[in-house]
């Protein structure tokens, strides 16, 4: 949305399209905001904003004292009519009516005193449709984003938020549906044929429980459900021919005992468990439990109950899950590379200021890689496309003065990391002090496979310098060397061999195919 001369909000007329928040946030003028001009951002936003955008899943970077909002794709339904006009907002503006609420374990999280916080289904007031309000519900995670440049060392809080209010609207919708389903089966006998087309429409099943008789009527939808075929669909209640408990997951079969223990106790309940078929199929059912009928002493008689097959609710959560758990561990590995190049550049660095060009200059390599891993969804890098992204800071990639040629493959994120370091730190010199520092000088940089064989392969990565200044052996050796020699070495298993030549530098490696190499496409070449 936008503002009119009146200050009202207006809705945006720009269609929708595929990752329209990477359109929107590259398009923007960022020099109004809090966060100014977009190449000046810190290496951290640019990364947390070019994975967040990546993803489908909702998520917002919160960035800076402010809390400037950047969001993504999956974020624009919890926003509503709010975007796209919240982007690059303070979240004071965005979000007044629950600023009480959120801003203070937001600021605790910006100033380290938190360590991130989880809620489920967490209520929360809103106005993002018009200026009514509405009570939604969301699980959602707020974790800090580190970055070097902040005084405290977090210079924002992401925001991973799946709206649950629909699915409890839903949950609640099918407790009242037990009752209502119950009372049609008392008073509405001539409606069988209807009430079980709804239950097998919703994948709902029912059946009643004598615990006094131990014995249970199951409808046809029910016995579907649980993957039984009972003659008129009578079952029976413990001993070894209990079919309830015989379709019941094996860890999930003492929750029978504590189902019958709540019928004691409450007049109903929900229940959420396994469903294992004869041919191995495994169901998640979710229902409620209604006690209808009690013994004097007040113990449950007669229970009815209702199910839905939630599978693929659950498939969906377990996914959701997985995906927050996959960034939790990618940002904790990342953070480990941070640290790591910091203290190296720290130990090389006689002055601040050189600590502070030297890492923002790794930071920027490190970035690079990112990049095109983001562009493929963290499966793996185009290995010409790294070897172009990280060039690109320091010449022309079209000129003549640089060569890249070898096969089209795709390498591991690991070794993306690990190769686009050492790439920068070769540029990096030869730009100081190598070819690149003269007009007539030029690099070659080629890779290749030495056999045909998968499982024996090596591939061949060549640095090649010519024409530049003549070469002298440094005196001592810093973090680059260490960069482009026991790294690469360490997390490769590689070999790496380095030539001072007087003519330029010349650096090889060769590596196991198995520990690089995603995808190789025989006999294909890439070259510029």
């Amino acid at each position: 949305m936008s503002l009119d001369d009146s200050g009202a909000r207006q809705q945006s007329t720009t269609p929708s399209t595929e990752n329209e928040m990477a359109s929107l946030i590259a398009g923007k003028d960022w020099s109004s905001t809090a966060l100014g001009d977009r190449n000046n951002w810190s290496p951290s936003l640019k990364l947390i904003v070019a994975i967040m955008t990546a993803s489908g899943f909702p998520m917002a970077v919160r960035w800076g004292s402010e809390l400037i909002l950047i969001y993504n794709d999956g974020y624009r339904s919890i926003l509503a009519d709010k975007h796209p006009w919240a982007l690059g907002l303070p979240f004071r503006v965005v979000w007044p009516e629950v600023v009480s609420e959120l801003i203070p374990l937001q600021e605790a999280i910006l100033t380290g005193e938190s360590s991130g916080v989880y809620s489920e289904d967490r209520p929360l007031t809103i106005r993002r449709r018009g200026m009514s309000l509405e009570t939604a519900h969301f699980t959602v995670s707020y974790s800090p984003v580190p970055d070097p440049s902040s005084p405290t060392g977090i210079g924002g809080v992401l925001v991973t938020a799946v709206e649950t209010t629909e699915r409890l609207r839903v949950e609640e919708a099918l407790a009242l549906k037990t009752l209502e389903l119950f009372e049609a089966n008392q008073q509405l006998q001539n409606g069988q044929a209807l009430y079980r087309s709804a239950l097998a429409a919703g994948r709902l099943g029912t059946w009643e429980t004598d615990l006094v008789a131990k014995t249970r009527h199951w409808t046809p939808e029910g016995m579907a459900l649980f993957g039984i075929n009972l003659p008129d669909g009578r079952g029976q209640v413990g001993g070894a021919q209990d079919e309830y408990w015989s379709a019941l997951h094996p860890d999930d079969r003492h929750l029978m005992r504590k189902f019958h223990e709540l019928a004691d106790n409450q007049d109903s309940f929900t229940s959420e468990y396994r469903v294992v078929w004869p041919d191995g199929t495994t169901l998640w059912l979710r229902g409620h439990g209604r006690v209808v009928a009690r013994t004097p002493d007040g113990k449950a008689h007669r229970l009815v109950s209702i199910v839905a097959d939630v599978t693929d609710r659950k498939a969906a959560e377990d996914h959701a899950q997985f995906l927050m758990h996959e960034l939790s561990h990618r940002s904790k590995n990342l953070l480990a590379v941070i640290q790591s190049i910091s203290r190296r550049t720290a130990r090389t660095s006689p002055t601040m200021e050189e600590f502070e060009s030297r890492f923002g200059r790794r930071l920027q390599g490190l970035s690079a890689s990112h990049d095109v891993l983001v562009r493929n969804s963290w499966q793996g890098a185009p290995f010409a496309d790294l070897m172009r992204q990280q060039l690109v800071p320091f010449m022309d990639i079209q000129s003549s003065r640089v060569e890249l040629t070898g096969p089209d493959i795709v390498v591991t994120a690991e070794a993306t990391q690990a190769i686009g370091l050492a790439i920068h730190e070769l540029a990096t010199n030869a730009i100081k002090y190598g070819a690149l520092s003269v007009p007539a000088g030029k690099v070659t940089l080629s890779w290749a496979f030495d056999s045909e064989s998968i499982e024996t392969r090596t591939l061949l990565l060549k640095w090649v310098e010519q024409d530049g200044p003549h070469v002298v052996l440094p005196a001592h050796n810093g973090f680059g060397h260490l960069v482009i020699g026991e790294m690469i070495e360490r997390s490769l298993n590689a070999k790496v061999a380095l030539e001072f030549a007087s003519h330029g530098l010349k650096w090889t490696v060769s590596i196991p195919a198995t520990n690089v190499v995603i995808e190789a496409q025989t006999g294909s070449e890439g070259s510029s």
